[in-house]
């Protein structure tokens, strides 16, 4: 059984991510922004805490970087690598609407997906 998700970035890309992952049936924990923002709502689920937190959940839920690409990637890679130097794991959202072509697996996706994020 795969464990909840928690979304780290609360703006437009986690609105996005959120919907994508309701529809794959995933069970989203909460959401990691800044520290100005915990407590808020994001559709429904709370701000619980801020990037410097995901050693305390690392045990109950899996990661997705839901910061949006902006003109640098730099931000985005260096959320993944404070995940994974905190101990957790990142997550892999499939949503129920995507389609992926007949050569590639799921297995394949998530073989190359350390690959990938690092």
């Amino acid at each position: 059984m795969q464990k909840p998700i928690i979304l780290v970035g609360g703006g437009g890309h986690c609105k996005s991510v959120i919907e994508a992952a309701e529809s794959a049936g995933c069970e989203i924990l909460g959401i990691l922004d800044l520290p100005e923002f915990i407590g808020a709502k994001i559709l429904g689920y709370e701000v619980l805490g801020s990037d410097t937190d995901v050693a305390k959940y690392a045990d109950k839920a899996e990661f997705v970087v839901t910061l949006g690409f902006i003109k640098n990637p730099a931000l985005r890679i260096k959320l993944h690598g404070n995940i994974i130097n905190q101990g957790g794991k990142l997550a892999t959202i499939i949503a129920s609407t995507s389609h992926v072509s007949n050569p590639v697996s799921y297995t394949h996706l998530r073989a190359h997906e350390t690959e990938l994020h690092l």
